[in-house]
């Protein structure tokens, strides 16, 4: 029997005793290791999870289940698992889920299942006579120039962020503009270095030049490949597509190439492109982003609270140099509806991102609802309903708007996609009045 194996088995005991005694000798007897070191491995092996709170979870879950599909009373299912009262399984699980087990009994139904985990051993980089290749990096789930590449960083490091939950705690999901293909970058809450230090991380930034002017480039280049040296990727500004944060998990010390992967590079194959590409940039050379270890707690409640806040205050905001919510998707049908509408770089670019980040709304007010009971999740949820509907009216828009459709100016196309924008408005706006009354709410 090898070591995972026995890692596997000695998680298969713990589950099939989760409700009665679970013992950490027997623990140590399956893994022919002292149960501290197990224990240690445990937490590196699952991204900061320790082995007690892996128990709990999974106990909680189990009776999360329990509550849903019996009609044993709270107590006995609270000392099923192990709770001497029913107040204790009470903090316990309001902690873990966010409501009560009275009220999960009766609509717990999109509350999160705390799965079994197995180990597998996996190759996490490649080292040759010239490339170094973190391997089994994921792709980008979200047409996000922003954040979708700070996500797989963050999931690389054991961070658990769900694709829909960046985009909705960085504020992108909720984003509309437009006049200028820059709207998707400049139109934000926040930059991804103050994302990765939302979430509570040390963060370091390397220029391209420094304040004077001066190339500083070689600094940046010699600070990524460190970073992967040491088995994390980094993010780059223009290393592989136009102006947009990438992924860059590798290099190739005799081609003088970053490798890795942005929002529509590196899909299947990792892009190469020369690592001198970033200070070339004339949209801005931002230079990168390296992550580093965890100095401080993430304050998820009140991140969460202040991201419908300012969706909110986007949505309502109204400017006479650039048009953003529900004044752009006025300007929108106005422009559309004139005679002589152009499909330019604008429309096009701006479009899929928006219509493809828009979908993450109801993933990520579904995943904040967890926390809240009554009308304040009632609220969430049906703003999320809305922003999915919005989502699928302008994906019916594709064949006008996106970067792939007929360029110029052809005015069947507009009769055809104003009332799909005059629907995609009013489903935006009404998702945003239900945001206003969560924030009544709480």
């Amino acid at each position: 029997m090898d070591w995972i194996e026995r890692l596997n088995q000695a998680v298969g005991y713990i589950d099939r005793n989760l409700d009665g005694d679970i013992s950490y000798e027997e623990i140590s007897r399956i893994t022919i290791s002292p149960i501290a070191l197990f224990q240690r491995f445990f937490v590196l092996a699952t991204g900061g999870v320790t082995l007690s709170e892996y128990i709990r979870r999974r106990k909680l879950t189990r009776a999360l289940i329990d509550l849903q599909n019996s009609d044993a009373k709270v107590i006995d299912i609270a000392i099923k698992y192990g709770y001497e009262s029913s107040d204790a399984f009470y903090v316990a699980f309001k902690r873990l889920y966010g409501i009560t087990p009275s009220q999960a009994k009766k609509n717990g139904n999109e509350l999160k299942h705390y799965d079994r985990i197995f180990f597998t051993l996996t190759i996490t980089y490649v080292k040759g006579e010239n490339d170094v290749v973190l391997l089994n990096i994921d792709k980008y789930r979200y047409y996000g120039p922003l954040f979708e590449g700070a996500r797989i960083i963050m999931n690389n490091i054991g961070e658990k962020y769900s694709p829909e939950y960046i985009q909705g705690i960085s504020g992108a999901a909720f984003k509309i503009a437009g006049g200028c293909p820059s709207c998707p970058t400049c139109v934000c809450d926040m930059w991804p270095a103050e994302l990765f230090k939302l979430l509570g991380y040390e963060v370091k930034e390397y220029p391209c030049f420094d304040e004077k002017g001066k190339d500083v480039y070689d600094i940046l280049v010699e600070a990524v490949k460190k970073q992967i040296d040491s088995g994390k990727p980094a993010l780059v500004w223009h290393a592989f597509t136009v102006a947009e944060w990438d992924v860059v998990c590798g290099y190739d010390e005799e081609a003088r190439q970053f490798i890795g992967r942005g929002t529509n590079k590196g899909w299947d194959d990792y892009a190469r492109e020369s690592w001198d590409r970033p200070k070339t940039c004339d949209v801005g050379a931002y230079g990168a982003i390296i992550i580093g270890g965890k100095i401080a707690e993430f304050n998820k409640r009140e991140a969460e609270i202040n991201s419908i806040k300012n969706a909110v205050k986007h949505a309502r905001k109204e400017t006479s140099n650039r048009s953003e919510g529900i004044q752009f998707y006025k300007k929108w049908i106005e422009i559309y509806s004139s005679k002589g509408a152009d499909r330019g770089i604008a429309d096009g670019y701006c479009y899929d991102i928006y219509s493809s980040v828009r979908k993450a709304c109801i993933g990520y007010l579904r995943e904040v609802s967890l926390s809240y009971g009554g009308t304040t999740m009632e609220s969430l949820l049906k703003a999320g309903t809305c922003f999915d509907k919005e989502a699928n009216i302008l994906d019916e828009a594709r064949p006008y708007l996106s970067w792939d459709s007929p360029w110029g100016i052809d005015e069947e196309r507009s009769k055809k996609v104003v009332p799909l924008l005059i629907k995609a408005a009013e489903l935006y706006e009404k998702g945003i009045e239900y945001l206003e009354i969560f924030l009544t709410q709480i």
